[in-house]
């Protein structure tokens, strides 16, 4: 079946003062999306808190539960072959073997079964948080960033399809897909936020000051959200990348390495 159960945290501890203070803005945010909306379970597609109804209301038993599991796994194949707007739904319904009819028991149009995929997909795994949360100094450190640009990519590529397409309608402007992308980008950007400011604070009480010019301060939040758009990017678009460049010796390996420096070094700055 398509999805594994990823229950992800729903609360942030972060530091409220020092030389990196946190906009509240990133935290009341993420209070307002919590609690996130979990993937579908492995065998039949259902929330673990959620009784899923059809178009009409009626609570689903299993068999519907499977057909409606089906019809998920059917589009996420489907859009590995065309985008959503060349998506029809006689195309899912001849990939589960029913009938148009079955597939609007449960969703009211392409746009809304792509949307419930985007809702239940999620930009990261617990995993990825505890990663970001931990340690950023020396040698393990770095091993931190390898692993953690590791997992981002490999997410990315087990749910391309579906990621891409959200990606595509937010960038479009559909409001609906641009809040889904928000809810799913908000743990990590959090979390690499309040890294930067414990880093921060850390600096501060030992009241060290370089001598030398090195370069302005690191704010929280745009720290955060260029090492999201980094790891991202690098999820996205490293199969193209690696295919013009790996000849050269700047393939994934070239570009994890690359990027789990870049984290080490901002995580770990002290302005």
């Amino acid at each position: 079946m398509i999805f594994g159960m990823i229950n992800p945290p729903t609360t942030f501890e972060h530091a409220s003062d020092g030389p990196g203070k946190l906009s509240g803005a990133i935290f009341a945010a993420a209070a307002a999306s919590s609690p996130l909306p979990p993937l579908l379970e492995a065998e039949l597609g259902v929330p673990c808190d959620t009784a899923l109804v059809d178009q009409s209301g009626r609570p689903l038993g299993p068999r519907a539960l499977r057909t409606r599991a089906r019809i998920l796994e059917a589009t996420v194949s489907l859009l590995n072959e065309k985008s959503m707007r060349d998506l029809r739904v006689i195309d899912i319904a001849r990939c589960t073997g029913s009938s148009p009819a079955t597939f609007y028991q449960y969703f009211k149009d392409i746009t809304d079964v792509v949307l419930e995929l985007s809702t239940e997909i999620s930009e990261y795994t617990p995993e990825m948080i505890e990663l970001i949360h931990g340690d950023w100094s020396g040698r393990a450190g770095h091993e931190r960033g390898v692993r953690l640009v590791n997992l981002v990519t490999d997410n990315w590529d087990r749910y391309k399809a579906i990621l891409r397409v959200r990606n595509n309608a937010a960038d479009e402007g559909d409001p609906a897909f641009r809040e889904v992308r928000l809810k799913s980008m908000l743990p990590m950007v959090t979390a690499f936020a309040e890294v930067i400011v414990a880093s921060h604070s850390a600096s501060s009480a030992k009241g060290s000051e370089d001598s030398e010019f090195v370069g302005g301060d690191i704010r929280p939040l745009s720290g955060a959200m260029l090492m999201f758009t980094a790891l991202e990017g690098m999820a996205i678009h490293h199969g193209i990348f690696e295919k013009r460049y790996g000849p050269m010796g700047e393939g994934r390996e070239a570009l994890v390495e690359t990027i789990a420096t870049m984290l080490q070094s901002t995580l770990t700055a002290k302005h």
